[in-house]
């Protein structure tokens, strides 16, 4: 029980940014986090406490997986739509109010690949290391790194192109 609740502890905020910003509203996030957790929990008894290497990055391969399910129980999902993609539909409405570069900074986003998106989501806005990241991609931390390297200079191309455009 100690160990379930020092993870708690420790990764409850960065989980649940991770997944409100991926289903865009408190309610479904609070019911997905708590859903999440009761899956660690139930994990941690089966496990008499003893969690997986990489904590981190099983948690939030855990969310990820959550989060798909999510989408394709979702109602709204029209048939044959991949329910990832449907994940990003939120993106503008919390972006309204921001400024110019916000503005492209969203627009680069959108422009994106789904693998690359979520790469970019647990590098810069959850905080993991390119070790966790590669864990749960199933790629190598060298690919890992490479990758986000090209994805940095199309997204600096595509704000640019943007903010040359206002």
């Amino acid at each position: 029980m100690e160990t379930f609740l020092h993870l708690y502890d420790r990764y409850f905020d960065d989980l649940y940014r991770y997944v409100l910003f991926r289903v865009g509203n408190r309610w479904d996030a609070d019911d997905l986090v708590s859903d999440i957790f009761r899956k660690v929990l139930e994990y941690s008894q089966k496990h008499h406490g003893v969690m997986p290497e990489h904590e981190r990055a099983w948690l939030f391969t855990i969310a990820k997986n959550r989060i798909i399910d999510y989408y394709r129980r979702k109602s709204e999902t029209a048939y044959g739509i991949d329910p990832e993609r449907g994940g990003y539909e939120h993106i503008p409405d919390m972006f309204r109010e921001a400024s110019v570069q916000n503005d492209c900074l969203e627009e680069a986003m959108l422009e994106l690949e789904h693998e690359d998106r979520e790469v970019v989501h647990l590098k810069y806005m959850v905080g993991f290391a390119y070790e966790e990241i590669s864990a749960m991609v199933g790629r190598t931390e060298t690919w890992l790194r490479n990758r986000v390297h090209r994805i940095r200079k199309k997204m600096a191309l595509l704000i640019e192109r943007c903010m040359g455009e206002v």
